[in-house]
C-alpha cells in the first residue's frame, strides 16, 4: 500500500495504491486519521487500489462514520473501483439508503441510481 495526500486549503485528495488488507490496516487507520484532521473535505481516490478485505472495508466505513461525528465529509473520487465494488458486495455492504452519521444522508456503500 501507497498513499499520498495532496492538499488545497480544506479539501484534501488521498491517494491510496495496491493492496488494502489486513497486513496494511494500521498504516490505512494512520493515513485515513492524519488526513481528516487536516482537512474538511476527505476525497479519496482508490482508482488504483488493486484488492481490498474486510478489514479495510471496515477502517473506510469508520473514517466516513469519524468524518461525519467531526462535521467533515469524506467521499470517494469518481465512484468505486472494480475492487471496492465486489469486495463491498461480497461482504454485503452495499446498501439503499444513506449513513445515520453523514449530515447529507450519504454513505460509501450506497448504491447509485444511473
Amino acid at each position: 500500500m501507497e498513499y499520498k495526500l495532496e492538499q488545497s486549503g480544506a479539501m484534501g485528495i488521498l491517494t491510496i495504491d495496491g493492496e488494502l488488507t489486513v497486513q496494511y490496516a494500521d498504516e490505512l487507520k494512520s493515513a485515513l486519521l492524519k488526513s481528516l484532521d487536516n482537512v474538511d473535505h476527505l476525497v479519496l481516490n482508490l482508482a488504483k487500489v488493486t484488492s481490498i478485505d474486510l478489514s479495510c472495508l471496515q477502517l473506510l466505513c469508520s473514517a466516513h462514520r469519524t468524518s461525519g461525528k467531526l462535521n467533515k465529509q469524506l467521499s470517494l473520487l469518481g465512484g468505486r473501483p472494480e475492487a471496492l465494488q465486489q469486495a463491498a458486495k461480497n461482504a454485503g455492504y452495499l446498501r439503499h439508503v444513506g449513513c445515520n452519521y453523514d449530515a447529507h444522508k450519504d454513505c460509501l456503500w450506497k448504491e447509485r441510481s444511473t
